[in-house]
């Protein structure tokens, strides 16, 4: 009974420094994880909206509109140029998160693929620029249909995913920036 004992005092005594050294990792990196997120999302930003030189947040009702992630309102010499919006939308290998800028005169700018667990080779195409740049300078009047984009080849569920998130981002601009719902 007590080499039992002995034997779960030095396991204790394990773990407890591993839980020691685990926590203290996450608060030493903590900040310069969030700083690097931040500023990869402001790189995201400038690449779907190059006309902004500001981006200011726009607050987004998350019980209403739970896919849209953050909205910012692009500005160039105190007008707005347009609005990123960061969507999510269920894909094959799980969620996928899609920054989309759209222009002011309601034309899509950008779309880019920020994070996906896609299946490589297949899904994952819709991460490469021939599929995003599709995309580009169409209308965001209303929702595109499947059939003005052409999907990855293998990965349909990828390619309408990509489209759905798009297509938030577009009801969010249309029902609520536009319509005078949020601060514009």
């Amino acid at each position: 009974m007590h080499d039992v004992m002995k034997l779960g005092l030095k396991l204790l005594l394990i773990t407890a420094v591993a839980a020691l050294a685990l926590g203290l990792t996450y608060t030493l990196t903590k900040e310069p994880i969030a700083m690097q997120q931040e500023k990869a999302a402001a790189e995201a930003r400038m690449a779907v909206l190059p006309s902004a030189q500001e981006f200011e947040p726009v607050e987004v009702d998350v019980e209403e509109y739970p896919d849209i992630k953050e909205v910012y309102a692009g500005s160039s010499d105190g007008s707005i140029v347009g609005y990123t919006i960061k969507a999510t939308s269920k894909g094959y290998g799980g969620q996928l998160e899609v920054m989309i800028g759209i222009n002011a005169d309601n034309t899509i700018q950008t779309v880019k693929l920020l994070s996906h667990s896609e299946t490589p080779g297949l899904g994952a195409k819709a991460a490469e620029p021939k599929f995003q740049e599709q995309f580009n300078l169409k209308s965001a009047a209303g929702p595109l249909e499947y059939d003005e984009i052409e999907a990855v080849t293998g990965a349909t569920i990828s390619s309408k995913a990509v489209l759905n998130a798009v297509n938030k981002a577009i009801g969010y601009v249309n029902d609520v920036l536009q319509a005078g719902g949020a601060a514009q």
